[in-house]
């Protein structure tokens, strides 16, 4: 998971005045049944922003940040808009005021979005929000990929699955992470593969630099081995590119080694 600037952007004013005529609807709507019937109607608008949310992930999954093995993309509503089911399951009124509002939408791919369901757990005590309240007081278990800091929350391992960051020490950023991992099926097995093949990839991209780097310094005239080592990190460093698919797990694999002389790469990464 990369952060994604949602924020930063916004759809054009077309699809703006249709959303925003659409929730005039449903806040004129007499009850429950109604404003399901004006979301299900017009299922097909938040569909129209595919490709433009597409475009601010490199046409990569925001959760998994995958583009080809996690199925074909949804545009999954963060916050569910009919119904929002607890951990256990209990179902709660959906965030029916959030249904056209493209500040909740995320590309995922189907085999995540299929698992998170209408799931959208809070904080132990912490309170739902009534109709048009802030979000903000509500603290989310699931990690947001459009929050700066959740997707440093995630690592990977060299087995290609997904874990807590090391850094982390919080008993509820771990239960964040943990829930995540299950609940967007993030360790969806042809995902875990192709988490595997990018780490292999980095690792021995990482130990030619090392070695170039090791025969230069053996010996300051073999500037031949001066220049491989700067070619091979600077492959280790196309990993990372935010276009490049499951570039975080580059990030981790690198994490990973201990070395200052590799992780001084994120630096300039």
């Amino acid at each position: 998971m990369r952060h994604i600037p949602l924020r930063d952007q916004e759809p054009d004013t077309a699809w703006l005045t249709k959303a925003n005529r659409l929730l005039d609807e449903l806040k004129a709507a007499p009850d429950a049944a109604a404003r399901d019937k004006i979301i299900d109607d017009n299922s097909a608008v938040w569909g129209e922003l595919k490709q433009w949310l597409l475009s601010l992930s490199h046409q990569k999954c925001w959760f998994s940040e995958a583009k080809d093995c996690f199925s074909h993309w949804d545009v999954e509503h963060y916050r569910p808009k009919k119904s929002a089911k607890d951990a256990d399951g209990t179902s709660y009124e959906g965030y029916w005021w959030l249904a056209f509002d493209w500040q909740n939408f995320r590309i995922c791919g189907n085999a995540g979005n299929r698992k998170k369901g209408t799931f959208f757990p809070l904080r132990p005590g912490c309170a739902r929000v009534r109709p048009h309240g802030d979000v903000r007081y509500e603290d989310a278990q699931l990690l947001d990929p459009i929050d700066e800091d959740d997707p440093g929350l995630l690592s990977f391992n060299v087995e290609g699955r997904t874990i807590p960051a090391a850094h982390l020490t919080d008993a509820w950023e771990k239960e964040r992470v943990e829930y995540s991992i299950e609940r967007y099926n993030l360790d969806f097995p042809p995902l875990m593969d192709k988490r595997k093949a990018v780490w292999a990839e980095c690792w021995n991209r990482v130990q030619e630099y090392l070695m170039e780097l090791a025969t230069y310094h053996a010996d300051k005239t073999n500037v031949i081995a001066r220049d491989r080592s700067k070619q091979a990190i600077k492959r280790v460093r196309e990993l990372m590119h935010e276009e490049r698919e499951l570039s975080a797990v580059a990030r981790a694999c690198i994490l990973s080694s201990g070395d200052p002389r590799v992780t001084g790469i994120l630096q300039s990464a």
